[in-house]
């Protein structure tokens, strides 16, 4: 028996053919301008359609269906007809490889910023929106019957452009989840009420304009917020009442999601367990009586995928960044090579930050994302030798995509095993996902052919010695100590060295420096139950981190008791404690010990050495990731992964 029968098994909804019952959920990947979508996002989803099997339904979106509710210029547009052969484009590329491919719906209401739109936001009511800071407009009745015509209208182009249905999106707080829920809908008009039954009226009614436009045969799904993880706004008890009525609409399948973007509750980042909202997507199941219901976020394992529709709680699964990280994640589940699938860690790195700062999404575990035709793996003209020093991130993708394409390589690195400092990522609470990172990519080293030399110290007379055309340095960083009196004293320990269990600390403790290392050490350790102060000279703490992980990793370190001295200036450590100087003013923090985690600084050891012997003209030599630099670990395999591209 298949161990993945319910996963791979083929799936009908609403007359559309799935091969599997995997829906790839709709993400908004940057690759749109002005509307018109980028030939590279034809790349992306056809990199995905074609893997054997690829996901049984692919949702594409946002797709805003009037201006003022895109959410930036690099959305993709289904406002005008003008949009409409590009679109065309990308479904008939889709429908080479018998995929299903829906439109999503997008409005975002008071989400929608104004100095991106250039007009005012709207919304049920005036309420600010904490998201954007702005005031939007409250829709009159007229105004009302003008954005479901926009809705309407948006979903008759996506049939006219090839898509096979169109999904509403009424969740994450855009404007139909604006509507449905108290704290955004204080109207005392037909649109509104003290019910979530009077509340539905907008999206009820704009359900019915859809269909009354697209006509009967034309598919609607809707995407639904299961909990709005806010405060005096909807749990999954009123999500229930809300799928029941998109049901009796007409709605054909439900995509349930978790919460409005302004809530505190962790949906997408690493911390969140895995499958840890599938409960959602299983109470909108029990609410509906025959419309499949898919489980999404924090999915992406195929194995506990199967184990979700084996116990019955969705009858789809919803993976979006999965796809991102690995293309074939489907085809290699169905291969039963497990051990290949190159898991998205929920960093969030390369997708939202990269939507929040307005840039096209990339992945750290696929630098390939949206660049797949210009990224393609070419045999080598050449084949070289290649010797690569380091194992860490860099330096394994480099060495993996460098033997892919047919080089001889080989991998040194000084420890006695593979990861370099991803190892040391992965050891606070909350991010152990990281530990994927290490888990593929050294896995694919025997996979490939890389001959992997543990313990092996890459010195000149070994480079001399095996000769190679091409010198790797990928040795990465060590531990800075900054220039302050007494951090020498026996109280004193290395983060790195906290975190691997070589260091121990007192009951009190004193973390220098504010980064994404000190504040998960601290946080390891205060949840020990030791009391732990963080100290940084900058304002702010975790500027180091990505807009979107760092105020989850902050609220983990405030919910576990660490404290915080933002702007305060190390003076010296002393058996007592650390001084300070705390916004001009002197102070002292009491600790029996002091933690350093003062940032990196990169190991170049190996090339000044070969300088010095006068052997280093005789290599060409490239340094790439923390040895080139102290960066993150999306940087670092962005390079590498560069690197064996062009070797």
């Amino acid at each position: 028996m298949n161990q993945l029968e319910h996963l791979l098994a083929p799936f009908e909804v609403a007359g559309l053919t799935m091969k599997n019952r995997v829906v790839m959920t709709a993400m908004h990947m940057g690759m749109g301008e002005n509307g018109f979508i980028l030939d590279g996002l034809i790349d992306f989803y056809e990199e995905r359609a074609k893997a054997k099997p690829g996901p049984g339904l692919i949702i594409v979106g946002g797709c805003y269906v009037e201006k003022r509710g895109m959410g930036a210029p690099n959305f993709i547009g289904l406002d005008d007809d003008a949009f409409i052969p590009g679109l065309r484009r990308l479904t008939d590329t889709m429908h080479k490889y018998d995929t299903p491919v829906v439109a999503q719906l997008y409005h975002g209401g008071r989400y929608s910023l104004s100095v991106l739109t250039g007009e005012e936001p709207i919304s049920a009511s005036s309420v600010a929106s904490r998201w954007t800071g702005e005031v939007p407009h409250e829709l009159t009745e007229e105004e009302i019957a003008e954005v479901q015509a926009h809705f309407a209208s948006a979903a008759v182009r996506s049939r006219e452009a090839g898509f096979d249905a169109s999904e509403l999106i009424c969740c994450a707080g855009y404007l139909v989840n604006q509507f449905l829920s108290p704290l955004t809908n204080k109207r005392t008009d037909r649109y509104g009420g003290d019910t979530i039954e009077e509340r539905m009226t907008f999206m009820r009614e704009t359900i019915a304009t859809i269909r009354e436009a697209t006509g009967p045969d034309y598919p609607l799904f809707c995407r639904l917020s299961g909990s709005d993880f806010i405060e005096g706004s909807h749990t999954l008890a009123e999500t229930t009442i809300v799928a029941a009525a998109m049901e009796e609409c007409g709605v054909q399948l439900i995509n349930v999601t978790g919460g409005w973007h302004e809530t505190r509750v962790p949906q997408l980042t690493m911390n969140v367990p895995r499958g840890a909202y599938v409960y959602l997507a299983e109470g909108i199941h029990d609410a509906v009586r025959e419309v499949p219901v898919v489980a999404c976020n924090r999915i992406n394992d195929p194995v506990l995928a199967d184990r979700v529709l084996a116990e019955g709680r969705a009858d789809l699964i919803g993976m979006a960044r999965a796809f991102l990280a690995d293309p074939q994640i489907l085809e290699k589940a169905s291969e039963g090579r497990l051990e290949d699938i190159r898991t998205c860690i929920a960093c969030n790195q390369g997708c939202f930050d990269h939507v929040l700062m307005l840039k096209p999404i990339t992945c750290l575990m696929n630098p390939r994302v949206n660049r797949e035709k210009e990224t393609e793996l070419l045999p080598a003209v050449d084949k070289k030798t290649i010797l690569i020093a380091g194992g860490g991130p860099a330096g394994m993708e480099c060495a993996r995509i460098a033997a892919l394409r047919g080089h001889d390589v080989m991998l040194c690195d000084k420890s006695d095993r593979l990861g370099g400092q991803a190892i040391l990522a992965a050891l606070p609470p909350g991010r152990e996902e990281f530990s994927e990172m290490v888990r593929y990519l050294s896995g694919q080293m025997k996979k490939n052919g890389v001959e992997v030399l543990l313990e092996t110290q890459v010195t000149p007379e070994y480079v001399e010695e095996v000769n190679p055309d091409v010198l790797v340095i990928a040795t990465g960083a060590v531990q800075l100590v900054p220039d302050i009196e007494g951090l020498d004293g026996p109280n004193v320990v290395m983060a790195w060295d906290v975190l691997t269990g070589a260091a121990q600390t007192g009951r009190t403790v004193a973390v220098i420096g504010g980064g994404a290392t000190g504040i998960e050490t601290a946080t390891m350790l205060a949840e020990q139950g030791k009391d732990v102060t963080v100290i940084e000279m900058m304002p702010k703490l975790g500027a180091d981190i990505g807009v979107s992980s760092r105020w989850v990793i902050l609220q983990d370190a405030d919910r576990a008791g660490v404290k915080r001295a933002a702007n305060s200036q190390v003076v010296v450590v002393s058996e007592r404690g650390v001084a300070v100087e705390r916004d001009g003013e002197p102070s002292e923090i009491l600790a029996e010990t002091v933690v350093v985690a003062a940032g990196t600084r990169a190991v170049a050891d190996l090339e000044a050495d070969m300088a010095a012997e006068g052997v280093l003209d005789k290599f060409e030599v490239i340094r790439i990731g923390d040895c080139a630099g102290p960066r993150k670990a999306f940087e670092a395999i962005r390079e590498g992964f560069e690197l064996g591209l062009v070797l």
